[in-house]
């Protein structure tokens, strides 16, 4: 029964209905947050990767990256250095190549480390970047990137193995890349050895002519050249890696799974609700509430379970996600971003989805006759 008249409103009846079975409003706030948690986490994670995507194309001012084309992944691209070299300098738009090349190895403790090899004369062009040490001057010094020198706890001056050969940490930098920060740059020439690829490149940098359009010279160069791909931005990283596409799709994937089985529970609970509270239904049909005043105090009480979920489970997803890239691999290659745009996704989602799972019991309520339901035991 109602507790007394001054409870007769939407607001305070909602309130005193949640509160009043605290336990399984919590469960049914944590099953919205499910659909939270993998908004918040996973989508975070990936917008931190398009970030460093998107950082990596423009480095150090670039306008464009050039790879081998037909390629499955970035880091399989395999061009011939001089010989690419050349063609780029064909563009008259074009002021400056930077080649390089990206290969996986295992670097003392760490079993997957990004190296990136680098001409040495082309490394002053990321003095900028440098937090301790200077650039390397010889084969047989390193630069480790903030993450990297952190992980394997080396300084300036101290020595790290590669494929059992001693290398000095010449200096460490710091960018916005993220898996730059968790690499190792080496001389050119040493990783070509190392590599097995004498003579080989992963990717160009190129920068262009203030005037220049780098969607224009993208698209000339790709006709001039078809063996090679070139990305202006991030949105056409998917020429060269389907990475980012295929983890959209899995973090819409994955959410949608969990919002489904979030708003089954939602419906499920609340329709318990209105099954336990009929006869206290039908008594504020009899004093006076209307129909849309039922229905409204339902969705405000699944709203109410949709709100806490959204708490919860942004809670659990910035956790979630912090936890993930505390992992020694997964910190060289991650860094979660959150904005307010992805919050405010995340609440939309939780409203809407408790909105979803309160109208069959809105519609169930609503059918009640107050006389059937003051009769109800």
């Amino acid at each position: 029964m109602l507790d007394h008249a001054i409870a007769l409103t939407p607001l305070s009846m909602t309130a005193r209905n949640l509160y009043r079975r605290p336990m399984r409003t919590s469960l049914t706030a944590l099953g919205v947050g499910v659909g939270v948690v993998a908004i918040v986490a996973f989508s975070s994670i990936v917008r931190g990767l398009w970030g460093s995507t998107d950082a990596a194309i423009h480095f150090n001012d670039a306008s464009l990256l050039v790879f081998e084309a037909g390629i499955a992944a970035d880091i399989l691209s395999s061009l011939d250095e001089d010989e690419t070299r050349n063609k780029l300098a064909e563009i008259p738009e074009v002021t400056f190549t930077l080649a390089s090349l990206w290969h996986l190895l295992p670097i003392e403790r760490q079993p997957f480390c990004l190296a990136m090899g680098l001409r040495i004369e082309d490394m002053e062009r990321r003095r900028e970047h440098m937090i301790a040490g200077d650039y390397i001057a010889s084969d047989d010094e390193v630069l480790l990137g903030s993450v990297l020198s952190q992980l394997l706890d080396k300084d300036v001056g101290d020595t790290v193995s590669i494929r059992s050969e001693p290398y000095r940490v010449a200096g460490i930098f710091h960018t916005d890349v993220v898996f730059y920060n968790g690499a190792v740059v080496v001389s050119l020439p040493r990783l070509q050895l190392l590599a097995n690829k004498v003579g080989r490149v992963t990717s160009f940098q190129v920068s262009l002519r203030e005037d220049a359009d780098p969607h224009e010279v993208a698209a000339e160069m790709e006709e001039r050249f078809p063996e090679l791909v070139v990305v202006a931005d991030v949105s056409e990283y998917h020429k060269v890696d389907q990475g980012l596409v295929m983890a959209n799709s899995m973090i819409w994937a994955v959410s949608f799974v969990a919002l489904v089985v979030g708003s089954l529970i939602v419906t499920n609970t609340m329709w318990m609700s209105v099954l336990e509270r009929t006869r206290e239904i039908g008594v504020l049909r009899a004093v006076g509430w209307s129909k849309g005043g039922i229905v409204r105090l339902i969705v405000l009480e699944s709203m109410g379970v949709g709100l806490l979920g959204f708490m919860i489970g942004c809670l659990l997803g910035v956790g979630l996600a912090e936890l993930t890239v505390m992992l020694p691999v997964t910190e060289q290659f991650l860094d979660p971003q959150y904005d307010a745009g992805l919050f405010l996704l995340a609440g939309v989602v939780a409203v809407a989805l408790s909105v979803v799972g309160a109208v069959l019991p809105a519609w169930r309520a609503v059918r009640v006759s107050p006389a059937e339901a003051l009769r109800y035991e």
